[in-house]
């Protein structure tokens, strides 16, 4: 009998050292980075490495109706904050721009006080984990899919009264994990709709939950039509600019996402005259709606 005992304890013993405790049960917060100090600059959201294709046919057929009169374009300028060169340049073309800025960037109030001048609308552009991390930092105030409810909520609320009052909506940079998960969205709806805010669907990824859960909370919602500058070349960028015109004339309107590189930039102004014959740009809170 104490020869079992021994075999038994042993064999538990063995157990325990080659099943350590799975990471699924570790808490919460030790899964959550303490500090962001290292931070410098945004990770573009060029993540996943091919480009998410878009929800909506963007190719013409005789049963799509094609939309004639002034088709709605809202062009938003993501991760400003950082690049503050470029981003003036960007803000200066003739243009209507919404611009989506990172939270604590260090031209956080230049850019929102551009923008003002301007008569930009702002938005909160809401750092949120991608599948890639820790491998790719989504960057400081960003909501992680580890934290508990309380977590995420307190930073949350904590990355918007960061910013002024101005903000009208939000939108995520990165968050191809977070945003497929319902009742996170959920979460973070809950509090947008209190404040009364719009949120636009970047769609980093093609599973994203955010069209149901904006659904749900009856929340104003738009998503990501095309990303201008996943490939950063002047031919792919203009490509993508008669795509997201196409698209607009198709259903009527469309939102548009761009970064503030040298070459968009550059793009944008040689090609706005044109862009401006064929839509109307407009405030993404005139894109938003409720499902």
């Amino acid at each position: 009998m104490a020869t079992l005992i021994l075999i038994l304890l042993a064999l538990l013993i063995a157990y325990v050292i080659l099943h350590p405790k799975s990471p699924e049960r570790v808490s919460p917060k030790k899964q959550v980075p303490i500090k962001t100090s290292k931070f410098k600059k945004p990770d573009f959201e060029i993540y996943p490495a091919k480009p998410i294709p878009p929800r909506r046919p963007i190719s013409k057929n005789k049963q799509t109706p094609v939309v004639k009169n002034h088709p709605k374009v809202a062009l938003i300028i993501d991760d400003l904050g950082y690049h503050m060169d470029t981003a003036k340049k960007i803000l200066n073309l003739d243009a209507v721009l919404t611009c989506s800025i990172l939270p604590y960037s260090p031209h956080q109030k230049e850019i929102i006080a551009l923008a003002k001048k301007k008569g930009f609308q702002v938005m909160l552009h809401l750092p949120m984990e991608p599948n890639e991390y820790p491998d790719v930092n989504p960057g400081p105030g960003a909501l992680y899919t580890a934290m508990t409810p309380d977590e995420r909520i307190r930073q949350l609320k904590a990355d918007l009264d960061s910013m002024p009052n101005i903000i009208r909506g939000v939108n995520n940079h990165m968050g191809s994990k977070m945003t497929t998960l319902s009742d996170q969205m959920n979460q973070i709806f809950t509090v947008l709709k209190k404040r009364g805010l719009f949120f636009v669907d970047s769609r980093t990824t093609a599973a994203s939950q955010c069209r149901s859960s904006a659904r749900l909370f009856k929340l104003p919602f738009a998503e990501r039509d095309v990303f201008l500058d996943h490939i950063q070349t002047k031919d792919a960028i203009r490509h993508q600019i008669e795509q997201l015109i196409n698209t607009a004339k198709i259903y009527g309107k469309a939102v548009g996402i761009a970064h503030p590189h040298d070459i968009t930039y550059e793009v944008l102004k040689e090609a706005l005259p044109a862009i401006k014959k064929q839509i109307k740009l407009v405030p993404a809170s005139e894109i938003v709606e409720v499902l």
